[in-house]
């Protein structure tokens, strides 16, 4: 097997836990990675994570290859919302909030109801907000599936703190912060979140319809 060079049984868990698989060059396309964990492909032109769940689908490069290796090619990259884009009104909602609490930080999380099949806003118990910071509860109920943890920065800008790297450290989400507030347009940053990797991200506005 190609993988008895691996002596140690802990790299063995390495490899079950997060595996790297060829892009078929000749053959079918590869089975969907299991759900809430990632995984790595190489292709021709590189290295590839990929992670799905219940409301999201993400599958972006990693790292160019300078040379043409010698598999498939990943088509269909980026990140894909299987329930749809999620409405405007939760947007709008944010923003409202957001504003609302400035100075102070306010957050919320969107998520898939799998009861009721529809996005909804959900505001989590919040442990102590102010000026600068906010902790808050990240415990959802069994029928809420995470999609997006947002945050606000009242007056200060949008962008993702040492603080916000330490609290995104677990699980598979849009990670968003909405700075500014105040503003007419306020700013936005975003990103995703795959098991502790920070991945570049759209501008979060482009996941909302009408």
């Amino acid at each position: 097997m190609l993988t008895d060079y691996l002596d140690d049984p802990r790299d063995r868990v390495v490899l079950g836990e997060t595996p790297a698989l060829m892009q078929p060059l000749f053959g079918k396309s590869l089975p969907p990675p299991e759900s809430g964990k990632h995984r790595f492909v190489c292709g021709h032109d590189g290295l590839y994570i990929e992670a799905q769940n219940e409301v999201i689908g993400a599958r972006i490069r990693v790292s160019e290859s300078s040379i043409k290796l010698p598999y498939g090619a990943v088509n269909q990259t980026g990140i894909h919302l299987k329930q749809g884009r999620i409405p405007k009104w939760i947007l709008d909602g944010m923003v409202d909030k957001a504003k609302q609490h400035s100075p102070k930080e306010w957050a919320g999380l969107v998520v898939w109801d799998t009861n009721q099949e529809r996005y909804s806003l959900y505001e989590p118990t919040v442990i102590t907000a102010g000026v600068g910071h906010i902790s808050y509860q990240n415990v959802l109920p069994d029928e809420l599936v995470l999609v997006m943890d947002v945050h606000s920065h009242g007056n200060l800008p949008a962008f993702f703190s040492g603080t916000d790297n330490r609290s995104d450290r677990a699980g598979f989400y849009i990670a968003g912060v909405i700075g500014s507030c105040l503003l007419e347009a306020p700013m936005m940053a975003s990103r995703l979140v795959i098991n502790g990797q920070f991945l570049p991200c759209p501008d979060l506005r482009g996941f909302f319809g009408e």
